[in-house]
């Protein structure tokens, strides 16, 4: 891209940007002030330290205490948070310097400060980047390693210094962390910072009592004057999501995040639950490891099974995701195609093959998988015997591994179940990490900036290994192209032209068959009737993101 080419753009970006300004809350009115929320939470995280857990429900326990510099609104815009404006080149905090080097400003609002009474300071965001780079737990350092220093004018003004260009400048410090309080720890995973972390939000994280609750109450400190209502919420750990449904309907408890599009219908006709629905960024998948399973697995041996292509494709084409969606989900998703389903990175003329067991059949027989005498196919010796792995206690995962089992043993290939509590399944020593499984089934959370989600899961340098236990590409595939491609994006800032970037990648993610894209899923939150104050669904951000609105009636 030229540079004029390169100015026009940030000029026409920065002037749609420098209009996005924090959305005025709703006013509370005669909303309730005082009283806890119970909420349902069926997914116990490992623990809460920002940048060091990948997990969703981390992410969004998180947001209600510890804040990041740049919000994005339910339409995909970015918003100030604890930054006073979004940097734009129309406001004079983004230059693009004649070197190619790329300088962001970040002015803080002033007179923040942290739960703990502290004042939240510029130099809190530059030990976030420092935190980010030497902590070795870490899940993903893209856009931070193209930082090469961060001035600091004053207490309240972060001078971001970049090496190169990077498109998804605004992504990053989506939590901002205390250096009084992390300066210096050796090992942040053993502190209690790691399950009651510190932050600027509405609520503040009193109590984190495994198998039990998560506690928070109203942070005194909190910014905005007459906010939040709540006195605290309470996170009740349930274990299962149809349990925490359950409860939710009988009244025992005030909300639940993580409805299934299946539940919907029947909840909306009671009237005992109020749903607010919206459109979400997880795409629920099959994940093929195709390295050889161990503890740790080696890249560079290839799966016995799955490290076959066609393998891989076939399990794809007996896959029957309509069925899944009728049967399961009440026919209220739509077939995912990709990891974007949703904003303006998603492709939408791309498309994963349709159910088609025949030639499922035949393609297995053409690349010499022999059906045995029970039934089972074998190649080279290698029986095809397989295991697949999913968090415990959600009986409709276990509903759609059930069909599975069915649909490949068809095709000749036995299907077990070897399922495991979200915290286990993912934790940096767990089997998915470690490359102990041959495919497991989760959804996951994308940003409105792709970059860092996509460069982790597809860049050879995310594969894990013993030195980078925490790297997230779990197929554990990279070839020069696509690492290239990501290379690319990164310093892209025309939109249409990224777009185009991913849908090579991504179209050949689907060429290799590494994953099986089931459906897209929906963001839907159940709420009691005494329950108010929440508003629209937002894709982009977390359960809670206006949190400090939520009010009780009791």
């Amino acid at each position: 891209m030229s540079p004029r080419r390169l100015w026009s753009w940030l000029l026409v970006a920065a002037m749609a940007l420098s209009a996005c300004t924090a959305s005025a809350p709703p006013s509370p009115g005669s909303a309730a002030r005082g009283g806890t929320l119970i909420v349902a939470w069926w997914s116990e995280p490992a623990g809460l330290m920002p940048y060091t857990v990948s997990q969703l429900p981390a992410r969004i326990l998180n947001h209600f205490a510890v804040e990041g510099l740049i919000a994005v609104s339910p339409d995909g815009e970015y918003q100030p948070w604890l930054a006073k404006q979004v940097p734009t080149i129309a406001n004079g905090d983004v230059r693009v310097l004649p070197s190619g080097k790329l300088d962001v400003t970040y002015r803080l609002v002033a007179g923040v400060t942290w739960s703990d009474g502290k004042a939240l300071t510029s130099d809190d965001v530059k030990f976030t980047w420092q935190f980010v780079m030497k902590e070795p737990t870490v899940f993903s350092r893209d856009g931070y390693d193209r930082i090469e220093s961060i001035d600091l004018p004053d207490a309240t003004t972060a001078v971001v210094h970049f090496d190169s260009i990077y498109a998804a400048f605004l992504t990053l410090f989506e939590h901002v962390l205390p250096r009084h309080v992390l300066d210096g720890v050796p090992d942040v995973a053993k502190t209690d910072y790691a399950r009651r972390p510190i932050g600027t939000g509405p609520f503040r994280i009193t109590e984190f009592a495994a198998g039990d609750h998560l506690t928070m109450e109203r942070n005194p400190a909190f910014r905005r004057p007459g906010v939040p209502l709540l006195d605290g919420i309470v996170f009740r750990f349930i274990p299962s999501r149809a349990t925490a449904l359950l409860q939710l309907k009988a009244g025992e408890v005030d909300a639940m995040q993580g409805l299934l599009e299946s539940d919907a219908t029947e909840i909306e006709k009671s009237g005992d639950v109020r749903l607010a629905i919206g459109s979400s960024s997880r795409v629920f998948r099959l994940e093929f490891n195709l390295a050889k399973p161990g503890n740790p697995a080696d890249a560079r041996v290839p799966h016995p099974i799955l490290g076959d292509i066609t393998m891989r494709h076939a399990l794809a084409l007996a896959t029957p995701k309509k069925q899944l969606i009728d049967s399961i989900l009440g026919g209220k998703a739509e077939i995912a195609n990709s990891i974007l389903s949703i904003g303006w990175a998603a492709p939408k003329d791309l498309h994963q093959e349709s159910y088609d067991a025949a030639r499922a059949k035949q393609i297995l027989d053409a690349a010499g998988w022999t059906v045995g005498r029970d039934g089972v196919r074998e190649k080279g010796g290698v029986r095809a015997v397989l295991t697949i792995s999913a968090p415990t206690n959600d009986p409709a995962r276990e509903r759609i591994e059930q069909v599975l089992i069915d649909e490949w043993r068809g095709i000749g290939v036995q299907l077990t179940i070897r399922n495991h509590p979200t915290a286990v399944l993912f934790a940096i020593d767990g089997p998915v990490r470690q490359g102990d499984f041959d495919m497991d089934m989760y959804a996951e959370a994308i940003l409105i900036d792709p970059q860092a989600r996509m460069v982790g899961r597809y860049h050879t340098k995310n594969i894990p290994t013993p030195a980078n236990k925490v790297g997230l590409n779990w197929n554990r595939f990279g070839t020069a192209e696509v690492d290239a491609l990501l290379d690319k994006a990164a310093s892209v800032v025309d939109r249409p032209e990224r777009a185009a970037i991913y849908r090579q990648i991504l179209m050949l993610v689907n060429d290799n068959y590494l994953n099986v894209w089931l459906y897209a899923e929906q963001n839907i939150d159940g709420f009691r009737p005494n329950v108010g104050g929440y508003t629209r669904s937002n894709p982009w951000m977390t359960f809670g993101w206006d949190a400090e609105n939520w009010y009780v009636r009791r």
